[in-house]
């Protein structure tokens, strides 16, 4: 049997699967149940288009903040919120930095890439992640050739994209997958001669030998690798885990991780593996409910998406004349959209920078965002935010400034805009405690902070 639809279990479902939800949606899902709920929730025909890999007019040469803005954007604005996330789970599991890639359209590609293809098998998603070319140069495939090969990518692609560290192959598959994967140079978007789109295999620099691999023998190239690692369960299972860990936030137990371990191994479709994971009872326990810490993006993301901001929305105009437009739109009285570097300097106050992981590995795992300094972030960052809301003039902030003393209806419609149906005493009497008679522009925003940094908030 499904787990049961209740305010709060749907609450949850939301909240981990996309950022949160309404009243309204809270209520359309324990109506329509969780099985017929996660079904909508990936339903591609209701995507928006962004636009396909390889060709997005308009979009080439952003800057870190315009990038950083635009993914905001399209995941708080989007119809298809666990689309969205899905896209910001493989963005994490297939971290790619800009500290190396240095171009941000190249990383824009590789999330189109991997929202285009992400519900679908995982061999489709890792032949072309090889053939990424962010992934390309942050992991040094261009470089490698007949010869010469480099282990960067092979050696990734098995312990943290595939199959986990150490478990089912050895170095000697490593060295094999090294060799398989020489050749893959940078192809140019034609007629630019330097803005690399893809990856292709250039045979001069293929090694064209035997190579043993995961106890097969043969001329074996990239796409061979891929094929051969997932079919073994270790991938299954790993990739089950990963899923889990993101979405759960908790160590499956080994019953849980064999179950999802089928469901995805049988097709190797990720929608399969959602499906069976957000449907199971164990995802639904209390352990889970507190499992897991909301990333600092994540938690920017939900608040433009819950409180209905506008984010500046024109790619084509440089920061300066966004600038430029914001403040005459505040002149007028009719200001309606942050604006790019206020969307970074607020993750970047909680210590986390879209496109910028701190390593291949990806960013880091709960308990790691609640140390001292990233707490303290977490509470500027609620400070930030809300006087943003109320600079923007925005019909939210209205509504709160209009209501500042009655604390009981501001709590609940704090709480509402993160998707939370119940909230502990604790948070109710922070809450009671931002209130300052006379007060209500301090007063929202204290009470702003204090939900960032509560607990209902912040575990996810």
């Amino acid at each position: 049997m499904a787990p049961a639809a209740t305010p709060r279990n749907v609450a949850h479902l939301l909240r981990r699967a996309a950022w949160g939800g309404t009243p309204a949606e809270i209520e359309h899902g324990v109506d329509i149940g969780i099985e017929a709920l996660v079904d909508e929730l990936y339903d591609v025909s209701a995507a928006p288009s962004l636009g396909e890999p390889k060709a997005v007019p308009g979009l080439y040469n952003f800057d870190v903040a315009t990038l950083a803005n635009w993914f905001v954007r399209t995941n708080a604005s989007s119809s298809t919120p666990a689309i969205e996330r899905l896209m910001w789970f493989w963005s994490g599991h297939f971290a790619t930095s800009l500290d190396k890639v240095n171009t941000p359209d190249l990383l824009l590609l590789q999330w189109l890439t991997l929202r285009h293809l992400g519900l679908g098998r995982f061999d489709d998603i890792l032949k072309a992640i090889t053939r990424d070319p962010a992934m390309n140069v942050w992991l040094d495939l261009w470089l490698s050739s007949v010869g010469n090969p480099n282990e960067n990518y092979a050696r990734e692609l098995m312990e943290l994209f595939s199959m986990g560290e150490s478990n089912g192959y050895s170095q000697a598959d490593v060295v094999s997958a090294a060799r398989a994967l020489t050749g893959y140079g940078l192809e140019d978007l034609p007629g630019t001669g330097d803005r690399p789109v893809a990856a292709k295999l250039e045979p001069s620099r293929h090694d064209f030998g035997d190579k043993q691999f995961l106890g097969d023998i043969g001329n074996f190239d990239g796409d061979d690798i891929v094929d051969l690692i997932v079919e073994r369960r270790e991938c299954h299972e790993f990739i089950a885990s990963r899923f889990w860990r993101r979405y759960a936030g908790t160590t499956p137990s080994g019953a849980v991780l064999s179950e999802l371990g089928d469901a995805f191994g049988s097709r190797l479709r990720i929608d399969d593996l959602l499906r069976a994971m957000l449907t199971h009872d164990a995802f639904y326990e209390d352990e889970v409910h507190e499992g897991l810490i909301c990333q600092p993006v994540e938690l920017v993301i939900r608040a433009v998406r819950g409180f209905e901001i506008e984010l500046f929305d024109d790619e084509r105009l440089t920061i300066e004349e966004a600038n430029d437009q914001f403040d005459a739109d505040r002149e007028a009285g009719t200001p309606t959209f942050f604006l790019p570097w206020g969307v970074t300097s607020l993750t970047r106050m909680m210590s986390q920078e879209i496109g910028y992981p701190p390593n291949v590995a990806g960013w880091p795992h709960n308990e790691s965002w609640l140390d001292s300094n990233r707490a303290a972030g977490r509470l500027m960052a609620g400070i930030e935010f809300g006087w943003g809301l109320l600079n923007v003039q925005h019909p939210v902030g209205t509504w709160l400034l209009d209501n500042f003393d009655d604390t009981p209806a501001l709590t609940a419609e704090l709480m509402s805009r993160f998707g939370v149906v119940e909230w502990s005493e604790e948070t109710d009497a922070g809450l009671t405690a931002a209130y300052l008679p006379n007060d209500p522009y301090q007063t929202v925003i204290s009470s702003i902070a204090v939900v960032f940094t509560s607990p209902e908030v912040t575990l996810a």
